[in-house]
């Protein structure tokens, strides 16, 4: 029964641990017009930018050096995530995070000083900080959780991702009317306290607690010696070996172009929203909650059904093909709030929904599996290479929407989507046809779930 309990407890602790970190991200997304708007009318110095398509392309270059920033030191962090306490690197990203999400969005305002190089060097800083979060997170679950109904269970700890946006969104929202710079400064504040909390309340592993005698259940003794063992004589797995193991390498090719497009939504959404149909920053930072709501359904059911398949890249190959069609829709949905916010509730299940499943679910199973031969000193570094090759797209793609939508227009945008989310089903197609072939082989909740027989 303890044990129960402290597993809820750390799935609770991590979920919302790693929803401030993504709520912390929200920040500088739900405040761009207002920042945009700053910059370019300051009176007491020069404007910062004396354009609107200036403003808006640094604001893309931000996000695109905050995720390359991300991408780097997740490569970092994965493999680190092995070597040290996951716990502490955790709580270290997290107050890192708030003392440079400080820096970069309220010092600037308060003390009056608004520098691109000090804007572009604070949000680097915050991007390589934010890059503990994820890997050591999906080590803790790991080590927590095993096989039994992990997409399930994997599903609905990776919508932390899409409510830490929610409560970034609505949070951010609530505080802007007292200026943007206030935004920051309470996300710090949140994310700080988190920290504590996480240092305080969990354990890494679940033989750091001495259930045996906390439990009375003395029959666990043995069974915990030989696993101390086996971990004893595992080596964590190097960055190139784990960039080779089955199945790594395509779905990173498929996050690569799914997470530049998840991330699009992230970034741009609210002021997309702002721009095209002129609602009031605050009110598109309520209404973009629709694409995370979305986001939730698609990685809990989806992991429910996929955990029932057996198999999950031929749920992710079909979501992907109706977001396909759901970005088309959304593109021509015109200024109509309640059909915007249905169909981008659509595009949260088909496109965060995939990908919620890749990173959460998808990253545990290619980091325990059978190649790997028992070896528990993989997870983070898989999970780092897996999300890092995604963040890097998405730096990459954050420079190139900025340019398109100026150029073409908004619409433009979303057939850049459609053409990214077609390649992500082409990365996988290969893994989703052997994955077929074992489902009509073993059948339902029978098919192994990383079949690396046939896979090269």
């Amino acid at each position: 029964m303890l044990r129960l309990t402290k597993k809820l407890l750390v799935f609770l602790i991590t979920f919302g641990s790693y929803g401030l970190y993504h709520a912390s991200r929200k920040a500088l997304s739900g405040v761009k017009s207002s920042m945009k708007a700053d910059w370019m009318s300051n009176v007491t110095h020069k404007p910062l930018f004396n354009s609107d398509s200036e403003a808006k392309a640094f604001l893309g270059s931000l996000d695109a050096v905050f995720m390359a920033a991300y991408a780097l030191a997740l490569f970092f962090w994965g493999v680190l995530g092995d070597r040290l306490d996951p716990k502490k690197v955790v709580a270290a990203g997290m107050v890192g995070s708030a003392i440079t999400l400080t820096m970069f969005g309220t010092l600037p305002k308060w003390f009056n000083f608004y520098s691109v190089p000090y804007y572009i060097f604070t949000y680097i800083l915050f991007g390589l900080v934010q890059a503990c979060g994820w890997p050591s997170e999906i080590a803790i679950m790991a080590n927590w959780f095993g096989k039994g109904n992990r997409g399930f269970v994997m599903g609905a700890w990776a919508a932390c991702q899409p409510v830490g946006n929610i409560v970034g969104s609505i949070f951010t929202a609530a505080i802007l009317p007292l200026g943007y710079e206030y935004t920051f400064l309470f996300n710090s504040a949140l994310i700080f306290l988190g920290a504590g909390v996480v240092l305080l309340c969990i354990d890494s592993k679940p033989h750091e607690a001495n259930y045996e005698n906390l439990d009375g259940e003395r029959r666990r003794r043995s069974s915990a010696s030989s696993r101390n063992e086996t971990e004893e004589e595992s080596e964590p797995i190097g960055l190139i070996e784990a960039v080779f193991l089955p199945g790594v390498l395509a779905y990173c090719l498929c996050n690569a172009c799914l997470k530049l497009v998840n991330y699009a939504f992230f970034f741009w959404l609210p002021l997309y929203l702002t721009e095209a149909y002129h609602w009031e920053e605050s009110q598109a930072d309520q209404l973009s909650i629709w694409y995370d709501i979305g986001g939730i359904a698609g990685s809990v059911v989806g992991g429910y059904i996929t955990d029932r398949m057996g198999c999950r890249s031929p749920l992710i190959v079909g979501l992907l093909v109706c977001s396909v069609g759901s970005l088309f829709v959304y593109a021509h949905i015109g200024p109509y709030m309640f059909w915007n916010s249905l169909v981008m509730t659509t595009v949260g299940v088909t496109v965060s929904g995939p990908y919620n499943l890749i990173v959460g679910s998808i990253s545990i199973d290619l980091g325990s599996q059978p190649a790997l031969a028992g070896n528990s000193q993989a997870m983070s570094t898989v999970s780092g290479i897996l999300d890092g090759t995604g963040s890097a797209g998405s730096a990459l793609g954050q420079i190139i929407i900025p340019v398109v939508q100026d150029t073409f227009g908004w619409e433009t945008v979303f057939y850049f989507f459609m053409g990214l989310n077609i390649l992500a089903i082409l990365a996988i197609a290969k893994r989703c046809l052997l994955d077929l072939k074992a489902l009509r082989r073993y059948g339902m909740e029978t098919t192994p779930l990383l079949d690396t027989e046939h896979d090269d």
